[in-house]
């Protein structure tokens, strides 16, 4: 089965990890990175785990109430039953789940994914080949940049301007183009503001004519 590819905004959103392992350990990092709250609950959790700035960890059984207010959970222990049946009272609750290596008990699945600020690639096998998505992280890493990161937020800082300066659509959808294409020619990640100015005002000429 093919999941979705949905982006999830989970900043600042409570997620909940049950589980006190390496596993739990390497969700909680993915949360963190995406700016989550994140809250720990297990009777015993890794120093890793413990030694992590910013996060909630509660040293004891998993309880249902703990689910309440949460956006997202993870089921990370060893615990095939357990995972199951947190699995289905978050669904119950309509809170996306997931319940590692367990794929008939989650709504969503981890990806590998390639992060540079606010852009982002994901890879998802259908929780088929977790070796064949990192494969593709890896071979795409030397794509998706840090370079490309700093342009996607620049793209997103100059909306304001491009739409005080251009009320047509696709006029609009021109100048990033132009944009964009200025950018990655010239290694850069931003435009001088007489730059973009110069550019907003040689596509409205052109589409004068």
């Amino acid at each position: 089965m093919a999941y979705f590819p949905m982006f999830m905004n989970i900043e600042k959103k409570r997620c909940l990890v049950a589980g006190g392992g390496m596993v739990a350990y390497r969700k909680v990092l993915v949360l963190l990175d995406f700016g989550a709250e994140v809250t720990v609950v297990a009777p015993q959790v890794e120093q890793e785990i413990k030694s992590i700035k910013n996060i909630t960890v509660c040293l004891r059984e998993f309880q249902e109430e703990d689910l309440n207010g949460c956006v997202l959970a993870v089921a990370a222990t060893s615990d095939r039953e357990f995972n199951h049946r947190f699995a289905e009272l978050a669904k119950a609750k309509g809170i996306a789940v997931n319940a590692v290596d367990q794929k008939e008990d989650c709504t969503f699945i981890f990806p590998s994914y390639i992060k540079e600020r606010n852009l982002v690639g994901a890879f998802s096998s259908g929780g088929n080949s977790p070796l064949l998505t990192q494969y593709l992280k890896h071979v795409l890493s030397g794509v998706l940049t840090g370079e490309l990161g700093a342009v996607g937020e620049y793209m997103g800082s100059i909306r304001e301007t491009v739409k005080s300066q251009v009320a047509d659509e696709n006029m609009r959808k021109q100048v990033y183009q132009n944009v964009l294409k200025k950018l990655l020619a010239q290694n850069k990640r931003e435009l001088e503001k007489e730059e973009l100015y110069d550019l907003i005002a040689e596509i409205k000429n052109e589409n004068i004519k």
